[in-house]
């Protein structure tokens, strides 16, 4: 078999690499009151969000929490005035050091909400522009070897 055929250019190879999957929602870029609490003592992490997708949301914070950690978040909906109530856990750790980092915070993702209320804040996010990354997209490469050879092992089987 002549292999030769199947070698990409390099500025093909780029085109063929997959990013990797991490988020599920498309994050929001917008601000908007928030109180975030731990479950445990009720301590305040947060009032103010960097971003907020319908999975969960990037809460501006000086306080400490632990990844893992389950909170309850009050958020009013962007552009609005009503408020949303979900219970979320902590799962990322924002330390401010990194370019593009809009400070110190915490990343929350939205464990129980009610059905009504996530139909509320994805109308709420509908027409609000996503972030822009602050860092480059990591490539998938399992991902990307396996759109490579799909059609090579397909037309071997053939």
């Amino acid at each position: 078999m002549d292999f030769e055929a199947f070698t990409p250019t390099f500025s093909f190879a780029e085109q063929l690499i997959e990013p990797a999957a991490q988020r599920k929602g498309l994050r929001r870029a917008i601000s908007t009151e928030c109180q975030v609490v731990t479950e445990e003592g009720f301590h305040l992490l947060g009032e103010e969000t960097l971003d907020v997708s319908d999975k969960g949301l990037l809460v501006a914070s000086h306080a400490s929490a632990c990844i893992g950690e389950t909170v309850f978040v009050s958020l009013r909906l962007p552009r609005g005035q009503s408020w949303i109530d979900a219970e979320g856990t902590v799962v990322r750790v924002v330390r401010g050091l990194r370019n593009g980092d809009a400070g110190r915070g915490f990343g929350i993702r939205f464990e129980r909400i009610d059905d009504f209320d996530l139909i509320l804040l994805r109308a709420a996010l509908d027409g609000v522009p996503p972030t822009v990354p602050a860092r480059r997209v990591r490539p998938d490469y399992a991902a990307t070897v396996a759109n490579i050879m799909y059609p090579v092992l397909k037309r071997l089987r053939a």
